[in-house]
């Protein structure tokens, strides 16, 4: 009777180990269940307040639902739709979380950016910081969207660019192979033409140099003389000033007596005709008298 109690305890213990293991398996499922909804739930946004905004772009490349959006480098919200518009636009739906909407204004743009060159895309949107409580006012709003520049583009352009380089390269070869000699050419011939000027102004002015120094001298004789004259003269000048000054008073005085003279002349002039007619008066009377 005692084997099979012994296998029945067996029994039971294999029993509550399974079970044991059935519970904590499930337990790990609920949990890891429960990570992976909370993961979902933030990468999500889910219980948040949100406000929508939306943007316009020439095309959806690089832009996909479910895209982070980031202010400065925080994610702040996601992608929910993009929608093809009439006119071939793309109209991509935003969600920001209201508690960041205040950082965006009228002068926000939204463009794609990059972590680093193989990393997830993502929306990066400039701030703009307004004051509190304008944040529930861009329900809707537009933001200015700047197009990323296309690689297959830039590529092209890169191409001709390297092309018309090429292209000028090699024409500025050809033109340094054919003018640049002559060009050579022509300096050297310059330069000989300025050695040899230089050489007869050199021996010009090895030939001339005395006279010019002698000239020189003769100036400079000729203008100590000229200085030693001036000198002399103001001296002279100076000492025969008064006594040319009292001459000319003198003759001053001489002049106004000879002119008082002149005068006195001239009024015994004026006497002695009238004295001269008195007397031919008289002698003509008494003449008619004796005949």
């Amino acid at each position: 009777m005692k084997l099979p109690t012994d296998a029945m305890d067996a029994a039971d213990a294999i029993d509550a180990t399974a079970t044991k293991e059935r519970w904590l398996f499930l337990g790990s499922a609920v949990v890891l269940v429960g990570a992976l909804l909370v993961a979902l739930a933030r990468e999500h946004h889910w219980g948040e307040a949100m406000v929508p905004l939306q943007l316009t772009s020439r095309h959806a490349g690089g832009l996909r639902r479910g895209q982070e959006v980031r202010i400065s480098g925080l994610p702040v919200g996601q992608v929910t739709a993009l929608q093809l518009q009439p006119n071939a636009s793309v109209r991509v739906g935003l969600q920001v979380e209201r508690r960041y909407a205040s950082l965006i204004g009228p002068k926000s743009a939204a463009s794609q950016s990059q972590e680093g060159f193989i990393g997830d895309h993502f929306l990066e949107i400039t701030p703009d910081p307004q004051p509190a409580g304008k944040g529930s006012d861009l329900s809707g709003h537009s933001i200015r969207y700047v197009q990323p520049v296309e690689i297959a583009t830039l590529m092209q352009q890169l191409l001709r660019t390297q092309q018309d380089l090429q292209a000028t390269l090699r024409n500025a070869s050809r033109l340094t192979a054919s003018d640049v000699p002559e060009t050579l050419r022509e300096i050297r011939l310059s330069l000989s033409g300025v050695g040899r000027l230089t050489a007869s102004l050199q021996q010009e002015t090895v030939t001339t140099g005395p006279e010019l120094r002698a000239s020189l001298k003769d100036t400079r004789q000729s203008l100590n003389r000229v200085n030693s004259l001036a000198t002399t003269l103001q001296k002279a000048t100076t000492d025969t000033a008064p006594d040319l000054q009292a001459s000319l008073r003198q003759i001053g005085r001489t002049g106004a007596s000879a002119e008082a003279t002149s005068n006195e002349v001239q009024q015994l002039l004026k006497e002695t005709r009238r004295l001269l007619r008195l007397l031919s008066g008289l002698l003509g009377v008494e003449g008619d008298k004796g005949r």
